[in-house]
Parts: C-alpha cells; structure tokens; sequence
C-alpha cells in the first residue's frame, strides 16, 4: 500500500463510521419520524443513541482529517491550493456539526425523558434544538462548498478520474439547493463525495 492509497484509506474510514452509525437498526425509524415519535425512540433506546452519535463525532473527524491530507496527491500547485482551501472549509463545517452533536449527545436524551415522562419539553432544549439545527445547516453549506473546492481540485490535477471530481463539485451544488429548497438535507449526503474520492484513490496505480 503506497502513500495514496493510505490516505484513501482514512477518507473512506470516515463515511463508513458515519454510516455504521446511521445503520443502527433501533433508530431507522427515528430519522424521519415526527418529534414525538422521535424522542419516543431516543428515550427508548438511550445507549444506541448515545452509540450513533459518537459514531457521527468519529466519522466527521475522520473524514475531515483524511480530506486534509488529499491536497499531498495533487501535483498541479493552483489545484492543490483550491483542495487546501476546500479542506479548510470542510474543517470548519466538521467543526460547527460535532458541536450539534454534541449537544446531541448532552441534551437530546434528557429532553426525550422529560417528554416520555412529563409530556412537556424545556423551553431552553428548544431553542437549543434551534441553535443545534442552524449549526447542522451550516455544515451542509460549507462542507459541500469546501467538497466542491476538492472536487473541482482533483478533476484538473488529482489522480482520480476527472468525471468524479467533477461530479463531487456538481453534487454538493444540488445539496445546497436542495437544502435551500426543502429546508433539510440527510446528513449521510454530504459523505458521499468523500467516500468516492478515498474508493477512486484505494482503486488508483
């Protein structure tokens, strides 16, 4: 195994950590469920919760770091600063999106007993929760963007083939359009560029 692929390697380590954690067979249902269902599942099942989201904090951590070491791949020097910056940006999402998740972690659990117990919801995990999806929105829009960046990086001067690049960069477009759009996006979205580059570089000579 060479230097390119390792890096392949960790980038796929990434979505495929997040991914484990969204398969968590007792909370499929949560995902899209109405709030009362959904803190009636979370309460429910309190450690796969807990199990999930640390799986969340891990793969975006991951996937952030090995995105960080793909500009070393690039021999074109404009292209390897545009992945730099790319990389960046998709750092700071990272960062915005473990913080939700942390208060994922903190706060979600607590508010679901209260509201299986009491039938209420503390006004403060409210705009918490607010706060909480506003960081959320933020990473679909940076992330894609600093996604983009190393697409459109890679395609000029990457060892990938140009047509996944390029379909990274139009991909992440479509998810900030989409969340403009309808207001939300899955999360597992935005690890699908990272996951074909790191599969594209495990596949190169």
């Amino acid at each position: 195994m060479n230097a390119t692929h390792l890096i392949g390697l960790i980038v796929v380590i990434g979505p495929l950590s997040f991914g484990i954690g969204a398969a968590n067979p007792y909370l499929a249902r949560a995902w899209t469920a109405p709030q009362e269902r959904f803190l009636a599942i979370v309460a429910g099942h309190p450690r796969s919760w807990r199990v999930t989201n640390l799986l969340f904090v891990a793969g975006t951590t991951i996937t952030a770091a090995g995105l960080a070491t793909l500009p070393g791949v690039i021999a074109d020097g404009s292209a390897r600063a545009l992945a730099v910056a790319g990389a960046v940006g998709f750092a700071i999402a990272a960062v915005l999106w473990n913080v939700s998740l942390v208060h994922r972690l903190a706060v979600t659990p607590a508010t679901a007993r209260e509201f299986v117990d009491r039938g209420t919801i503390d006004p403060s995990s409210v705009a918490l929760d607010r706060l909480s999806g506003g960081l959320f929105k933020a990473f679909i829009v940076i992330g894609s963007a600093g996604l983009a960046a190393i697409g459109v990086a890679l395609a000029s001067g990457g060892p990938i083939p140009a047509p996944i690049g390029w379909g990274a960069a139009i991909f992440s477009g479509v998810l900030v359009a989409g969340l403009v759009v309808s207001g939300d996006m899955p999360p597992f979205t935005v690890y699908l560029a990272p996951l074909a580059f790191g599969l594209a570089l495990l596949g190169s000579p």
